[in-house]
C-alpha cells in the first residue's frame, strides 16, 4: 500500500500534494492508499474534505489516529 507522509508540510500545501498523490494511485489503480497526518486536527480536516470531494472514504487506522486509510474505488 503506497503512504503520504504529511510531517512538515505545510497546511495550505496539503491540498495540492494530495490531489496528485491521490490522481497518481487512481491512474494506477490502487484500491487503498494510506495518508499519515500526526495528530492535527486541522491536517486531518483537511484530508477528510479532500477525499469526500474525490466521493473516496477514509477511516483512521486502528490503533493509529494520526493515519488514515481511504479506498480509491
Amino acid at each position: 500500500m503506497n503512504s503520504l507522509d504529511l510531517h512538515g508540510i505545510k497546511h495550505s500545501e496539503v491540498q495540492t500534494i494530495l490531489d496528485q498523490f491521490l490522481w497518481e494511485n487512481m491512474k494506477s489503480n490502487q484500491k487503498l492508499v494510506s495518508i499519515i497526518t500526526g495528530q492535527s486536527n486541522q491536517m486531518k480536516n483537511i484530508v477528510i474534505n479532500c477525499v469526500n470531494d474525490y466521493n473516496m472514504t477514509c477511516e483512521e487506522e486502528y490503533l493509529n489516529p494520526g493515519k488514515f486509510i481511504v479506498k480509491l474505488v
